[in-house]
């Protein structure tokens, strides 16, 4: 694993407004933790030396000493001699550098439906009536002819003419958002995300030495003029879009920005990312969403769009089946890049997903009155027990974005932590520093008491209660 050295200034950022009232180095060590578990400091990371980040920080270098103690005594880092201090690697939920939560915690880092109710009779029905699949030599870089089909046809009677030979097969929807980032992206291109948005999508765009730009939503909607005006001036080579049920605020880009950022981005000569992994994730009753591609008025502008899907949101996350709807010619392009990273998606995986797409409506339905009754669950308790903050008024999705009126959400997330309850703070939805004013708050949740994990928000909000154990580690998703 290769070291990276982080500079005092690049931890200054990531840190974000991480000083509260209580023991410096206490909050120092947390909050460093917190960046650990969530990613954004990979193992191997080395952190800065004491010195120059007690200069950076405004802090004596014994608080810093301090904060370094509390981490190597909890195994979060260790200071190798000619090394510096090192992020160690994280763990699995049954061992490694953190002690088990108990019981009482509470996760709202993923905002995940668990599992679709009827799954395992999907996979029943699949091992009696398709026991040929296991015949075949289960390398499938493009997907199963008869998936393909599938998805295109749903496509097409969601008002998208697509053939199948336009559907690319993946891994998810993450595997297929890196696998067009490092297709169509080369190092010091520009790009576009919106901000905030999914920080795997941005890491995405990162990763393949993009320079990212940002496009506002805000928590009440989205500001065009600015959108349309950074799309033009930037003349970006990618864009990722989430367009409804965007995460994490679950609003939807009205029709007629849709139509005037397709036409900007089109001149810009942008090819445009529409990940729709939660588009048919309604609140209410399930309802029709036209894709975003077919918002586009030209056939050029249509075959620049490459619409991004998945199961994982709908289904089950565990699935890992997604797609790429795209032109045929930039499908063959995906395809021939993608045998340098993977080996194709898994035979099995298909037949189910498969199986599910032929149940679709059904499973959208049920996920409809799942996400109903948790965002109402959600948005009574905060009413109750939150009533400053302003929460987004999601239409659909998996998340609302709450403006706490104060830059204290990763103070918020470090004091949630020692009470049991584990939220990512803003910032790691956008650039460093940003949305501290915010927090993603999920209702599209498996297991999770909403009403209670509210009552935690509030006594961490107040900065008062007992502290829970340790948290364990956890992906955003």
């Amino acid at each position: 694993m290769i070291a990276q050295r982080l500079s005092a200034r690049r931890l200054h950022e990531l840190l974000g407004a991480w000083r509260g009232d209580g023991h410096s180095y206490r909050e120092l060590s947390e909050s460093i933790a917190i960046l650990v578990r969530d990613g954004r400091l990979p193992p191997a990371s080395v952190l800065p030396a004491e010195r120059p980040l007690a200069e950076q920080l405004g802090v004596s270098r014994t608080t810093v000493a301090a904060a370094y103690q509390l981490l190597r005594d909890e195994r979060v880092v260790e200071s190798r001699r000619g090394s510096g201090t090192v992020v160690l690697g994280r763990r699995s939920e049954h061992g490694g550098s953190w002690a088990l939560g108990d019981a009482e915690e509470i996760t709202l880092t993923r905002a995940s439906p668990g599992p679709w109710g009827r799954l395992p009779e999907l996979g029943q029905r699949a091992l009696a009536e398709h026991p040929d699949a296991f015949l075949l030599d289960g390398y499938d870089t493009i997907g199963h002819p008869a998936l393909r089909a599938i998805i295109a046809e749903r496509y097409t009677r969601r008002g998208l003419s697509t053939a199948p030979e336009q559907i690319m097969v993946t891994l998810g929807a993450q595997h297929a958002i890196f696998l067009i980032a490092r297709t169509l992206l080369r190092r010091g291109d520009r790009s576009l995300v919106e901000s905030p948005s999914y920080p795997h999508a941005r890491k995405a765009l990162a990763s393949a030495g993009a320079l990212v730009a940002e496009l506002p939503v805000g928590a009440d909607g989205y500001d065009a003029a600015s959108i349309l005006e950074i799309a033009s001036r930037t003349s970006a080579r990618l864009a990722y879009l989430i367009p409804d049920h965007h995460n994490p605020t679950g609003l939807s880009m009205p029709p007629e920005l849709r139509e005037r950022l397709i036409t900007n981005l089109a001149e810009q000569g942008t090819y445009v990312i529409a990940d729709e992994t939660t588009a048919e994730l309604s609140l209410g009753e399930p309802r029709d969403v036209l894709p975003f591609a077919a918002s586009a008025t030209q056939p050029h502008q249509r075959d620049a769009i490459l619409t991004v899907g998945s199961l994982g949101k709908t289904v089950w996350g565990g699935l890992r089946v997604g797609w790429i709807r795209a032109a045929p010619e930039l499908i063959a392009r995906l395809e021939a890049a993608r045998v340098v990273g993977d080996l194709g998606t898994s035979t099995w995986a298909q037949l189910l997903g498969a199986l599910a797409l032929e149940r679709y409506d059904e499973v959208l339905a049920d996920r409809s009155r799942e996400i109903t009754a948790g965002h109402r669950a959600l948005i009574g308790a905060l009413a109750q027990r939150l009533p400053e903050w302003r929460i987004s008024p999601a239409t659909g999705g998996v998340s609302v974005w709450a403006d706490l009126g104060e830059a204290r959400s990763t103070r918020l997330s470090r004091e949630a932590a020692r009470l049991g309850l584990r939220i990512p703070p803003g910032p790691q939805f956008g650039s460093p520093g940003v949305f501290e004013r915010f927090v993603r708050l999920p209702f599209a949740v498996s297991g999770i008491d909403l009403p209670r994990a509210v009552e935690v928000l509030r006594r961490a909000w107040d900065g008062g209660g007992p502290a829970a154990p340790a948290p364990v580690p956890a992906e955003l998703v």
